[in-house]
């Protein structure tokens, strides 16, 4: 792939040899020939090798000659998003139905469907044009999945779900599981059926090895535009608001609803029937117990304002000095009583 060809399809303003190839990306400590490096810090190109870089991107042309070409624009880290499009490397399964998938009759699939061998594709199933279904994927009965999704292998997707258009569910990824719902009697714990169903809307990407559980009455929904990121719990009954964002190994637990264009990071838990307001942002190994306002940033286990959090945090840091001095200060006491008392 050419400079000048990189240029034409995403624009930018080119400086050296147009013709410069490359066929990879590489970061700014790997420098190669034949690979486009993006440099979000120009002066970072301080020390690298003179014409080690096929093309290098960034926002203003460095001093050192470290490139055979240089693409300058004005956001690197949005110009990397959209280049390095070019470079993914997607397998490339067999068009139409496999003979070895198990469809029923009565599914109905849209044009340009691809469905992948040794998978199970249950009664009354509508998915919508263009979805590419991977192998060894089980979609339940009377799913609906939409246009462009993009299912990967070892998925499960329960009975009633409904799917958008241009979701991405990532490997082993179970959707519609039963949710955690037991009563405890005399002789233990009994099974609370779990009939409800599970909704995920547009532009929603999963991660590998989420569980997304089924309501146990309603339906559990991710709204459109959240990010999933790894081995993640939603419980059941948990609203999730648009564009939400949430890192690995976070667990929602039943009935929670999480507002929009919410963060959180990772090994983040949220206690059941709890409400986190828009745009708030929960810190990593975070344990909320308590509904969090809209616009805040909470942090520590529990969790509480992070301001709040900090200034009890560095208090915490100082106990062991504050404990020497409080010892100190009952050697004083102590000397004083003595006296007073002998006197």
């Amino acid at each position: 792939m050419k400079a000048s060809d990189i240029v034409k399809k995403f624009g930018g303003n080119l400086f050296g040899d147009g013709n410069v190839e490359v066929n990879r990306v590489e970061p700014p400590e790997n420098p190669k020939k034949d690979a486009i490096v993006f440099l979000f810090d120009p002066q970072k190109a301080e020390g690298l090798p003179e014409k080690s870089i096929g093309i290098l991107v960034t926002s203003s042309k460095p001093q050192e000659d470290v490139a055979s070409a240089y693409i300058i624009v004005e956001d690197p880290r949005k110009y990397m998003v959209d280049v390095l499009s070019l470079f993914t490397h997607e397998t490339e399964l067999p068009a139409g139905i496999s003979k070895l998938a198990i469809v029923s009759s009565t599914a109905q699939l849209g044009l340009d469907v691809t469905v992948s061998a040794w998978t199970f594709i249950g009664k009354n199933v509508k998915i919508g044009d263009g979805t590419t279904v991977f192998p060894h994927v089980f979609i339940g009965d009377n799913v609906t999945i939409g246009k462009n999704t993009k299912i990967y292998p070892f998925v499960y997707i329960g009975p009633d779900t409904i799917i958008g258009d241009r979701v991405i569910i990532h490997a082993g990824t179970k959707i519609g599981t039963d949710g955690f719902g037991f009563l405890k009697t005399r002789e233990g714990y009994r099974k609370i059926p779990q009939v409800g169903r599970v909704v995920i809307e547009d532009d929603v990407e999963i991660g590998a090895n989420c569980a997304i559980d089924r309501a146990t009455i309603g339906e559990t929904r991710i709204g459109k535009g959240v990010k999933l990121d790894n081995l993640i719990q939603i419980g059941h009954n948990v609203q999730v608001g648009e564009h939400t964002v949430m890192a690995a190994q976070t667990g929602i637990a039943g009935s929670t609803k999480i507002g929009k264009w919410v963060m959180m990071g990772g090994q983040v838990g949220v206690a059941d029937h709890l409400e986190v307001g828009d745009k708030a942002i929960i810190m990593a190994k975070s344990g909320v117990s308590k509904s969090v306002p809209p616009r805040k940033i909470y942090e520590g286990y529990m969790a509480r304002e992070r301001k709040e959090y900090l200034k009890s945090r560095s208090l915490l840091l100082k106990l062991p000095e504050l404990f020497e001095r409080l010892k100190k200060l009952e050697k004083e006491v102590f000397k004083n009583e003595s006296k007073n008392t002998e006197k």
